[in-house]
């Protein structure tokens, strides 16, 4: 199997190192490199275990939009090295939050333009590395279905269908062709944010009632492993690492 020469980590908050803990906790940070002594059934099942020689550019940053990673992210893409390269994007989940909260609300255009920015990110990647795979993830939902994203106890009228619709828009276009995996963040953590502990939530999870998420889309360690467990089970079924 030909070695991966580049890892590249886009996008926002959910790929990032979480704070308080520092470097080293983040999604993008585990799946370049495990941390053995926490996550001892990860030894050995990360980037650089399978490619000692590897490149890792996590270029995510805490609070990016997709605008963000448009402008300033993909700007600062390395060169082509001509081996394979793996990508991995988390973006649209702060734009429609700093929509809400300046407006109150969502319309179907601001999911609309969250998928057409997402869509010229995945082209141009594709554009500029030939031998990548994009790793590309759903929006989560932080309130567990609940849709109250702004304040505990009062839901949204608009707001979670938008997220939907985003979602689907993702998944349509993974579906377009090879070189693009969809991460499906959305169902992983249905269950995990805000309404974790009520039992009465559909999405309740009674063996592991945790929430992954510190403040909003914003993960914890827990949820910063759990990201990276989905990217490395995609990269295992597409057969770009050994299990």
């Amino acid at each position: 199997m030909e070695p991966i020469r580049l890892y590249l980590g886009l996008g926002d908050t959910l790929s990032v190192d979480p704070h308080p803990e520092g470097p080293g906790w983040g999604a993008c940070s585990l799946l370049a490199r495990n941390r053995d002594e926490s996550y001892p059934d990860f030894a050995g099942r990360d980037l650089a275990s399978g490619a000692p020689e590897i490149t890792v550019a996590c270029l995510a940053r805490a609070g990016a939009t997709t605008r963000g990673v448009l402008e300033e992210q993909l700007f600062r893409l390395p060169a082509d090295r001509g081996g394979r390269t793996v990508v991995t994007l988390t973006a649209g989940s702060n734009d429609l939050l700093l929509t809400l909260r300046l407006r109150g609300t969502l319309l179907e255009e601001d999911g609309e333009a969250v998928v057409r920015r997402l869509r010229s990110m995945v082209a141009s990647i594709h554009s500029r590395l030939h031998h990548g795979l994009i790793l590309l993830a759903t929006l989560v939902d932080p309130s567990d279905g609940v849709g109250d994203l702004l304040a505990a106890g009062q839901p949204l009228i608009r707001g979670l269908d938008v997220v939907a619709r985003v979602n689907d828009a993702l998944r349509a276009l993974a579906a377009e062709g090879d070189g693009t995996m969809l991460i499906d963040l959305h169902a992983a953590f249905l269950g995990h944010g805000s309404h974790a502990r009520d039992a009465r939530n559909p999405y309740h999870h009674p063996s592991d009632p945790t929430a992954w998420l510190g403040d909003l889309v914003a993960p914890n360690r827990r949820g910063a492993d759990a990201i990276r467990r989905l990217w490395w089970q995609a990269l295992v079924q597409g057969g770009w690492v050994e299990g």
